[in-house]
């Protein structure tokens, strides 16, 4: 395939790219503190799932584009899949702990997304008083993953950025 076919699929693993890490931070670096600042827990909480809600169709759909268009560009570079887990080069051991972070990523955004976000959004309804201490037990998990997330893209955007020197 022609060169500028391939610099679009670079270009839109690119934009997938920021539009998942865009996307995690304006909701870290924006949408919270300005929740925090003026609302309680319980309806930051609401709130914050409701953007989340929102945004989850799109951080899907860019995070599987960047997955696919990551695999294309690795094909395209003449990765030899096979041979990563056997005595693979500079280029290659990148690649795999790129590839491991990305899964590490996946397995987080489903643990969050599928059950701690809905069960703390649950939990934040609740007018039980016995709920209180579970609810900010998950809620300082959720920040947790919700923080490790971000630091795993940011260092996975590094990596990429190495990847292609």
């Amino acid at each position: 395939m022609s060169e500028w076919v391939w610099a679009l699929v670079r270009w839109v693993h690119l934009v997938a790219m920021a539009i998942w890490l865009g996307g995690q931070l304006f909701l870290f670096l924006v949408v919270r503190p300005v929740l925090r600042s003026q609302l309680d827990r319980p309806t930051q909480t609401q709130l914050t799932a409701a953007f989340g809600r929102r945004y989850s169709p799109l951080a899907w759909i860019s995070l599987i584009v960047a997955i696919l268009t990551g695999f294309a560009i690795g094909e395209h570079r003449g990765v030899a899949w096979s041979a990563l887990v056997s005595f693979p080069s500079a280029y290659e051991t990148l690649l795999i702990v790129k590839m491991t972070l990305v899964a590490l990523i996946l397995v987080l955004t489903l643990l969050h997304g599928r059950f701690i976000g809905p069960q703390l959004t649950e939990l934040a309804r609740s007018p039980d008083p016995r709920d209180r201490q579970r609810y900010h037990q998950l809620l300082d998990l959720s920040v947790l993953i919700s923080t490790a997330n971000l630091l795993l893209t940011l260092l996975i955007v590094l990596l990429s950025a190495r990847l292609v020197a």
